[in-house]
């Protein structure tokens, strides 16, 4: 006999479904067409009813002692003020050294991100036609 899926998994997957639903609603409120209020009503009636269920379940797995991160939950779910916070278990980032200053591009060209790396582009056409320019 089968039973049910428990775990951090499942809650996970059911967190995104609560997410799924909140943005189904928000869109159905915001920008979907009806022909009455009323038919308006109804379909978000429905839709909050199953995302109410997929709550259910979510707290009971919850309360069963399912792990879970704080960062799956869906913003619905989330304690207040909590968005901004950063997660309890990610280090504090070090500070950078300080980099060596980067050379300035020549005039009339723009600065690459790369420039002094591999992936310099410039660099290397200009090494090729330096090249060609020899033969």
């Amino acid at each position: 006999m089968a039973t049910a899926p428990t775990g951090k998994y499942h809650l996970r997957s059911i967190h995104e479904e609560i997410a799924l639903f909140d943005r189904k609603i928000a869109h159905l409120e915001k920008y979907e067409t009806f022909g009455s209020e009323e038919e308006r009503e109804q379909a978000a009636r429905k839709m909050a009813t199953k995302r109410k269920s997929l709550v259910t379940i979510a707290q009971r797995l919850v309360a069963e002692g399912v792990e879970f991160d704080a960062s799956d939950l869906p913003k619905s779910l989330r304690p207040a003020g909590s968005e901004a916070a950063p997660p309890a278990t990610a280090p504090t980032p070090k500070k950078a050294p300080a980099e060596a200053p980067v050379a300035a591009p020549p005039r009339g060209q723009d600065a690459s991100p790369y420039a002094g790396t591999s992936l310099d582009w410039q660099a290397s056409v200009e090494r090729y036609l330096a090249k060609k320019k020899r033969k």
